[in-house]
């Protein structure tokens, strides 16, 4: 089993190799279309296709261009509705005949469209049907019997994969598009800023070095968020240390017994490092690994102080 299970991966990275060197223009073409066009791109198929579309219209959309799919079977009974004039239709049929996707492209016809074919059989009726035709070629499905559907679907996703990457390179698609469609789970934090997590400005207490500590503390407790730090901040705005109410704690802890009068300057602690609020959090992780700190403050453009970063917060599971 595992013999035949690597030859069934073999047969179908053959394919893939085969398609790399078999595809044209009509790709280029295609996508100069979609990016030409006011419309949207509906994927659409039967079966596994269907399947494979879905996968397609998902990284279509992902990645900046605007995507449905439709089921050609739902689309006979109402769904049509969906298709605007000016829309792109992809249709995956790798025999080219499947009966209910050519009964739609023909009920579709009837608004002014381009259909697209990624199909195996350029000489099929659902190419002959198309304004443009992607040929994936014919393919040997790897399932022992030819019959199921494969090493066929595999080249379609990879068409598609195809696709959408040149869409989104030529559209100039950037990390910060990326991040902006992909906000939640592990990859959403891993595109995220450094200022879309900071602990704000507004939310930090901040001092001259000459502040009394009473009042530097006071101001720590009655704060609106209770963080627990302050800044210490010198007449240029730059942050030149960190005051925490746990190092406070820590000192009497120990039996030592702070003067309320001293300047905050004599208890706060000098910052080991500062970050940029434009960087990614991953570069505020990478920080955070080399350094012991706790906090790490936020500058802008100007290395003014404009909040600070937890180890916590950054470094927290997803």
């Amino acid at each position: 089993m595992l013999e035949r299970a690597k030859a069934i991966i073999r047969q179908e990275a053959a394919a893939l190799e085969t398609l790399s060197n078999r595809i044209d223009e009509h790709i280029c073409m295609l996508a100069d279309y979609i990016l030409s066009s006011s419309g949207i791109v509906v994927v659409c198929g039967i079966g596994k296709s269907r399947l494979v579309g879905d996968r397609i219209s998902a990284i279509l959309t992902s990645t900046g261009t605007r995507s449905i799919t439709l089921d050609p079977v739902d689309a006979l009974h109402g769904d049509i509705g969906r298709v605007r004039a000016g829309d792109v239709i992809i249709a995956l049929s790798n025999s080219g005949e499947t009966a209910e996707l050519m009964q739609f492209i023909r009920a579709v016809r009837q608004l002014p469209v381009m259909v697209a074919a990624i199909t195996g059989r350029a000489n099929a009726s659902l190419a002959q049907s198309a304004d443009l035709v992607v040929d994936i070629g014919p393919i040997q499905e790897a399932c022992a019997l030819g019959l199921a559907p494969t090493t066929s679907t595999i080249a379609m996703a990879a068409m598609g994969d195809a696709l959408a990457l040149v869409l989104h390179e030529r559209r100039g698609f950037t990390r910060q598009d990326f991040a902006r469609l992909h906000p939640g789970g592990s990859l959403g934090r891993e595109l995220m800023r450094v200022g879309d997590l900071m602990w704000p400005l507004e939310a930090i207490p901040v001092f001259r070095p000459d502040t009394p500590l009473s009042l530097a503390l006071l101001s720590i407790c009655r704060a609106p968020r209770k963080l627990g730090v302050g800044a210490v901040l010198c007449e240029r705005g730059k942050v030149i240390g960190i005051l925490t109410g746990e190092s406070i704690g820590q000192l009497v802890d120990r039996g030592a017994t702070p003067d309320l009068n001293d300047p905050v300057e004599r208890h706060m602690q000098p910052p080991l490092t500062a970050i940029s609020g434009h960087a990614f959090l991953n570069q505020a992780a990478e920080l955070f690994r080399r350094c012991e700190s706790e906090l790490i403050p936020v500058h802008d453009d100007q290395e003014r102080f404009v909040g600070l970063i937890s180890r916590r917060d950054v470094l927290k599971p997803s």
